[in-house]
């Protein structure tokens, strides 16, 4: 199917795009909605897609609304918030931006106003949600990377930020940056999402931090138990943890591991209860005693083991749920806790001895020379001052 083919008739309105580096105006066409088909490649639905391959399963051939229905359910899944916001508007005033889809059907920008004009359609509406408003593109014009440029500019325009799910952010730096040498340089990348150059590096950094983390637990590329367990705060807080000039770089394996199983183990904020173990793994005296007591009960070992273990992974397989054993979840919690509360009491303890330090700094800062020529009133009232202070420092060293 070619859908500049098709009588679609004259132009409704017009789109500026940029595209293989040149800004122009492109025709808008309505395009009845049984044409189309989902875009299985976007990237607010990476994890599901991915889940969905890994379990088994093969996207209908020929028959594009069985897959059409496969991808709305997972555009649903993905926010439905935003769904149901976007079909509300639709359907009080109708489209208001124009989509954008190649030739061949494919949507690459506007899933989610396709998947409101599908369902509008459904419960009939009205025979004008049976369209969708879209640039077409010629497919055989552009290169795949220029597809891709396109969408990373539509995707990442301002008001698209804020509803993307953060792991599947993450996944597709993985595929757009690193899987198998990367579509795009960090260069490249940077310059089309207007993001600098340092902050594309730092996501790559998190990406690849995020593949590691599921390669530890054993499933690997698995990025649908990324987005369940929630991992985006906490993979960013070891993230600053491991870029830390404080920690032990002998241990940082052990670090990872250790952090790894926090995840798993911590309940409540756990973004806020691994930013408090950072202080913990700074201490380079509290960080030996930590891993020598995990190196003496074996627990890293004993998690290794765990997820390593064919019936864990059948039993992950089945469920699509990773769990911690037990045992070792009580173990690394109890650790844990131990440990950051013993900071914890430890900066407690040397408060008032930094307080004393910061005070004689200061008190250091004063002009002597300043003093004597002050006025006899400023002068009495320096003295008043002073004398209380010695009061107060007598009190503490009584």
């Amino acid at each position: 199917m070619n859908l500049l083919e098709l009588k679609l008739g004259e132009p409704v309105s017009s789109k500026k795009l940029t595209i293989q580096g040149m800004t122009k105006i492109f025709d808008v066409y309505r395009i009845p909605i049984e044409h189309l088909i989902y875009n299985k490649k976007n990237g607010r639905i990476a994890t599901y897609v991915s889940q969905f391959i890994d379990e088994g399963n093969e996207f209908p051939m020929g028959d594009n609304e069985a897959f059409n229905k496969i991808i709305e359910d997972y555009i649903e899944k993905s926010n439905p918030d935003a769904l149901k916001k976007t079909k509300a508007n639709i359907k009080i005033m109708s489209q208001t931006e124009p989509a954008v889809v190649l030739a061949n059907g494919v949507v690459l920008d506007g899933n989610r106003r396709f998947t409101s004009l599908r369902q509008l359609s459904r419960e009939g509406a009205g025979a004008e949600f049976s369209y969708l408003e879209a640039v077409i593109l010629a497919n055989g014009n552009y290169t795949e990377k220029d597809i891709k440029r396109l969408e990373l500019n539509l995707q990442h325009a301002v008001e698209s930020k804020v509803d993307y799910n953060p792991i599947d952010r993450l996944v597709d730096i993985y595929r757009d940056l690193i899987e198998e040498g990367g579509t795009f340089s960090p260069e490249e990348y940077a310059r089309e999402t207007q993001m600098t150059l340092n902050k594309v590096e730092e996501e790559i950094a998190i990406a690849n931090l995020m593949v590691e983390y599921l390669d530890y637990v054993s499933q690997p590329l698995k990025f649908y138990i990324a987005r369940d367990q929630k991992i985006d705060g906490p993979i960013r807080e070891i993230y600053k943890i491991l870029k830390s000039k404080n920690i032990d770089l002998d241990r940082i394996e052990d670090i990872k591991e250790f952090l790894f199983l926090n995840i798993l183990s911590l309940g409540g904020d756990i973004s806020r209860r691994i930013r408090e173990i950072r202080s913990v793994i700074e201490d380079g005296k509290l960080s030996t005693e930590l891993f020598n007591e995990l190196d003496e009960s074996q627990i890293l070992e004993d998690a290794n083991d765990y997820f390593e273990d064919e019936k864990t992974k059948e039993l992950v397989s089945s469920t699509k749920v990773l769990n911690l054993d037990k045992g070792i979840k009580t173990a690394i919690t109890q650790v844990t806790e131990n440990y950051v509360e013993s900071k914890k009491l430890s900066n407690a303890q040397n408060q008032p001895v930094e307080m004393i330090k910061k005070a004689q700094n200061i008190i250091k800062e004063i002009d002597k020379d300043a003093v004597e020529r002050m006025n006899s009133e400023l002068q009495a009232t320096f003295i008043s001052i002073v004398e209380k202070i010695q009061s107060e420092l007598n009190g503490l060293s009584g």
